[in-house]
């Protein structure tokens, strides 16, 4: 009888142990679903600024809380250098587990060797591809496999002041835009905004000494159905590149829009100083924080043959590790991140699974769903890794056309100089 009651008691005393034990594994202490019972640490990069950072930084903070299985450290980069130190941690083995990588630099990153073709990694982590959009999914398929997961879509959009649109008469009933179709019913739409607006409003604001004046030129170029590189070649002085052209030079000609503007483009807008601008998606968190503007936030309208945008996305990579259980657990986080896209979409950007956007949570959110549509016509930029200077070499042309440097002839067939120059070495 004595045995037996020294034996209940161990058994007690055991259990205690035991369920302490179990208690410190649900408090993050030790996981218990490793090889090794512990959590898988992942590292992860990224190279957002401002509020796409902060809100990157509480999505990782939610996953960490979220379950006990993986915990990611975060580490937000410096933009200006990001893709040549992640190009040299990979070459070098020093490589993050997880990675943010645009889209437009995959194909930088991939003859690297260093980053995992998806598809089999995706399998074992319960990835499954037919969740995410049609056009997202295709843009990160290389030679057949999949090298990067989808995050979102961030593209060029139209915002405009709807008093002041109202005010001249240029809102239909439900607030769209009233004018004609094509490049002619916009450029008519500017001149009457021209006539009806305070000396000191512009009709038009957008960056024309910047990047911006490359992604709209761009947009209009793919409206028309063509790209800038073809066949490994420039197609910078085509008719529909020189069409494209010549409709920002008239804006700029007739003073629809100013010239030699920066950045500031987004502050000319939001303080009112402009009717409409034609910016990035992410600028809808930074334009709603101005109570006293009432603006709407649409797709970049369609201007010649069919609808298009300036568009990229990021993505996840996974770069090559000898721990097979930390890929299997990236694709795990990057495939979280994506399904928690309402989240990421408080910074602007369009999730990239369907069933996000249909979601009741995204579509109560303002603005948002009402340009969401714009990741259907994205078009995304040429494959090659030349891709950066050939996109600054373009660009360099482009601003001196908004100069009157030189003519939209004359830019063009410098840039397509310069281009063939680069994608001969």
């Amino acid at each position: 009888m004595k045995a037996l009651k020294k034996l209940a008691v161990i058994v007690l005393i055991l259990s205690v142990i035991l369920a302490g034990c179990s208690s410190k594994a649900k408090d993050g202490d030790t996981a218990s679903t490793g090889k090794n019972g512990k959590q898988i640490e992942l590292k992860y990069w990224v190279p957002f600024s401002g509020s796409d950072g902060k809100y990157m930084e509480e999505m990782v903070k939610e996953f960490n809380n979220s379950q006990d299985e993986i915990k990611v450290e975060f580490m937000n980069n410096n933009w200006d250098d990001y893709y040549t130190t992640l190009k040299t941690s990979l070459v070098s083995n020093s490589a993050p587990d997880i990675a943010v990588s645009h889209i437009s630099h995959l194909s930088e990153l991939i003859p690297t060797k260093k980053i995992e073709p998806l598809d089999e990694l995706a399998s074992d982590a319960g990835l499954d591809w037919s969740t995410y959009a049609d056009n997202q999914e295709n843009a990160v398929i290389f030679d057949g496999k999949h090298y990067a997961i989808p995050l979102d879509t961030h593209a060029v959009i139209m915002f405009y002041n709807k008093k002041y649109l109202k005010d001249a008469g240029l809102l239909n009933e439900d607030g769209s835009i009233k004018m004609n179709q094509g490049a002619d019913g916009f450029t008519a739409m500017l001149k009457i905004l021209k006539k009806e607006l305070p000396n000191d409003v512009s009709p038009l604001i957008i960056g024309s000494n910047n990047v911006f004046t490359f992604w709209i030129w761009d947009t209009l170029l793919n409206q028309q159905g063509v790209t800038y590189l073809e066949d490994g070649k420039a197609n910078l002085t085509s008719p529909e590149s020189k069409e494209a052209m010549n409709l920002l030079k008239t804006w700029l000609d007739e003073d629809l829009m100013p010239a030699d503007i920066g950045d500031n483009s987004y502050d000319i807008f939001k303080t009112q100083k402009a009717a409409i601008t034609f910016t990035g998606v992410w600028a809808t968190g930074n334009f709603e924080t101005e109570e006293s503007l009432d603006f709407a936030a649409v797709p970049f309208p369609q201007l010649f043959g069919q609808p298009a945008a300036w568009g990229d996305s990021h993505t996840l990579i996974v770069p090559k590790q000898d721990d097979r259980e930390k890929e299997v657990a990236a694709v795990k986080f990057a495939d979280w991140l994506a399904e928690n896209g309402v989240m990421w979409a408080k910074a602007g950007h369009v999730p990239s699974k369907p069933s996000v956007i249909e979601s009741e949570e995204y579509q109560e959110m303002p603005y948002r769903a009402d340009y969401a549509s714009v990741m259907d016509i994205v078009k995304y930029m040429p494959d090659t890794p030349k891709l950066g200077a050939i996109n600054d070499a373009i660009l360099e042309s482009l601003v001196k056309v908004n100069y009157g440097q030189a003519t939209v002839d004359e830019g063009l067939e410098e840039a397509q100089i310069k281009v063939n120059e680069l994608l001969s070495k």
